[in-house]
């Protein structure tokens, strides 16, 4: 019976691990730093001549 309960509650902990980490993963406020951060990397840079 302790098992049955420990098995239930592991599982409920991986589970809500599981929607923080894509919760996260998706995050507008994520995207938005991706964003900025790839558009300063690939930006055209000046003539560095």
């Amino acid at each position: 019976m302790l098992g049955i309960i420990a098995l239930v509650v592991i599982a409920i902990v991986a589970l809500s691990l599981l929607g923080l980490a894509v919760h996260l993963l998706f995050s507008p406020w994520l995207l938005v730093a991706i964003a900025i951060v790839a558009w300063i990397k690939f930006w055209p840079r000046r003539s560095q001549r």
